[in-house]
């Protein structure tokens, strides 16, 4: 039988708080990322969208058009510009557009530090995502796709302005202002800044998600495109950026190794027990017989002593009561095996117990032949019959002695 497959559930910043969704289903809106957290089942599965506030988020335009080149030449760029160790910067990229000779993409990388807020709280839970995605790149995810899309939201407070280039975020910047007043001031230059850096700020339409108020008019005033509600945002499952640090990674193997073993040792545990139990009940059934048959042997005891008594009589007796045990008949018993006339016997004792006869025969082999007749005598057969090798005597004659049991 197939292993039904876990639930995924996603955990995505809000304007304030943090949201659990599983699938396209927003479940619960928490204050803290911890009572986020516990709101997962335990065997449930777990991606996590990073704000984009701890991000270092550029657009690069590179001189090559090859993944592998691409991510070599974005990871010398973090070296070059962040202040950290190669081994303590996690990241990721995405491709805006590819021409023949270079190529724009959209990169964003953390230090391990920076995420270390989050790293605490999977620790302390001992729980800890599958993957991690920028929560931009489910923001860009319900853009529409074709359109370069101006997009304003909120997250943990602040408010971001995005341009998503074809359901691709192709420049973010998290805004110092979350008001109206602030944004109308810094818009302005941002929109020139950005201009300058060749991104483009021909919109087809701008998206406002419903936290921020107040700016309607400056974009209006600023923008030819129509302003719009940003769609509600969905957590999507497929592609993107994966921010998994390699010590995240490591923590959520151990920890499902853990729990591999944990409900191991379970099985086992339960199979040990089941088998105690059988054992036990199993001994329990064997005494209780052991018992029975005991009491019952004690209870036929005396018959037992009766039957033995009248045995040991029996055998005392039998020579006198059984007509194949006289002397007599035993004698023409044994005379009627001979094989010839030429085999004749030498001697002959009877006692009560056994019987012995010794004779001479012409050959070992006709003194072999008697032995195998006195065997297959249906009326010897109550005998026990024995013999040694026949011995050559000094006139080439076999002489034989077998002795008989009754």
């Amino acid at each position: 039988m197939t292993r039904p497959i876990a639930a995924l559930y996603f955990i995505t910043p809000q304007a304030e708080g943090w949201a659990v969704w599983r699938d396209a289903q927003r479940l619960h809106i928490t204050p803290t990322l911890s009572e986020a957290l516990d709101l997962l089942p335990a065997d449930g599965r777990l991606e996590f969208a990073l704000p984009s506030y701890p991000l270092i988020l550029e657009r690069l335009r590179l001189p090559a058009t090859e993944r592998d080149e691409l991510a070599g030449m974005v990871q010398l760029q973090w070296e070059k510009a962040l202040p950290f160790s190669p081994e303590e910067i996690t990241g990721g990229f995405i491709v805006v557009e590819s021409m023949d000779t270079e190529t724009v993409v959209w990169s964003a990388a953390a230090s391990q530090d920076t995420l270390q807020e989050f790293g605490d709280v999977w620790s302390k839970a001992n729980r800890w995502p599958e993957r991690v995605t920028p929560y931009v790149y489910h923001v860009a995810a319900v853009c529409p796709a074709g359109e370069t899309v101006l997009v304003i939201y909120a997250e943990q407070g602040h408010w971001v302005l995005a341009i998503i280039e074809d359901r691709r975020p192709g420049w973010v910047h998290v805004m110092s202002a979350s008001d109206p007043r602030g944004f109308a001031a810094e818009f302005q230059s941002l929109m020139l800044t950005v201009g300058l850096d060749g991104v483009p700020t021909n919109f087809q339409r701008v998206l406002l998600s419903a936290e921020v108020v107040g700016c309607e008019e400056t974009l209006q005033s600023s923008q030819q495109a129509p302003v719009e509600a940003l769609p509600l945002v969905t957590p999507s499952a497929e592609g993107g950026i994966d921010f998994l640090p390699v010590y995240w990674q490591a923590s959520a193997q151990h920890h499902q190794q853990g729990k591999v073993w944990k409900k191991r040792a379970m099985i086992a545990a339960a199979v040990y027990l089941f088998f105690l139990i059988a054992g036990a009940t199993d001994l329990l059934m064997l005494q209780r017989q052991a018992s029975g048959l005991e009491k019952e042997l004690n209870a036929q005891r005396p018959t037992l002593a009766s039957l033995q008594s009248r045995q040991a009589r029996f055998n005392s007796l039998g020579a006198a009561i059984d007509s194949r045990r006289y002397t007599v008949e035993l004698l023409y018993l044994l005379n009627r095996c001979l094989p010839a006339d030429a085999v004749h016997f030498t001697e002959f004792d009877q006692v009560p117990q056994q019987w012995r006869i010794v004779g001479e025969a012409p050959s070992a082999s006709l003194a072999i032949e008697y032995l195998s007749r006195l065997k297959q005598d249906p009326d010897l057969n109550g005998n026990e019959i024995s013999a040694d090798p026949p011995r050559l005597l000094a006139n080439d004659r076999a002489q034989f002695q077998v002795i008989g049991k009754p």
